[in-house]
C-alpha cells in the first residue's frame, strides 16, 4: 500500500517537475519545486549563457551571485515555501510576467520575466521589488569581482 501511495504521489507531481509549454506559473512553480538556483534547464538561453559563465569564472568560489536568489537571500525561513503564492501578471504568445509573492524573514515580491523558447516557458530573468532592489541580469552581466 506504501509503495501504491508513494507512485500516486510521484506521478502527481511530475507535471510540476518541468517547463510548461503552456502556462509560465507552471514554469515558475517547477523551478521554486526543484529549489536549486543551479537547475539552467529552466533558463532562457541569454540568462543560462549569463550564469554559466559565472560559474565558470568563480572556479568553485562566490562569484557575482551570493545569495539564492529565488528566495532573495543566503538562507531561508522554516515554512517559507507554505508562504508561496505565485500569479500571471500579463501574458502573450512570447512573454509573460509572474509574481512571486512569500515570507522568508520578511515579505519578498520577485517577478520572473518570462519567454517562450523551442515551445516552453523558460526564465529570462528576475528581479526584487522589495527592500533592497536588484535585476538577476544586471547582476550576471556585471563585471566580475
Amino acid at each position: 500500500m506504501r509503495s501504491l501511495l508513494a507512485c500516486l504521489l510521484l506521478l502527481a507531481s511530475a507535471p510540476a517537475m518541468a517547463q510548461s509549454a503552456t502556462d509560465p506559473v507552471e514554469t515558475v512553480r517547477a523551478f521554486y519545486a526543484k529549489d536549486d538556483i543551479n537547475a539552467v534547464r529552466f533558463y532562457a538561453k541569454r540568462l543560462r549563457t549569463l550564469y554559466e559563465r559565472d560559474q565558470k569564472q568563480a572556479k568553485g568560489e562566490v562569484g557575482r551571485l551570493g545569495f539564492a536568489f529565488h528566495v532573495n537571500g543566503q538562507d531561508t525561513a522554516d515554512g517559507w515555501a507554505k508562504t508561496l503564492k505565485l500569479t500571471a501578471l500579463s501574458r502573450d504568445e512570447a512573454k509573460a510576467e509572474v509574481q512571486a509573492l512569500f515570507k522568508n524573514f520578511s515579505p519578498q515580491d520577485l517577478r520572473y520575466d518570462m519567454v517562450r523558447e523551442n515551445g516552453v516557458w523558460l526564465i529570462a530573468d528576475v528581479r526584487s521589488l522589495r527592500k533592497e532592489t536588484w535585476r538577476l541580469v544586471e547582476i550576471l552581466s556585471a563585471p566580475f569581482p
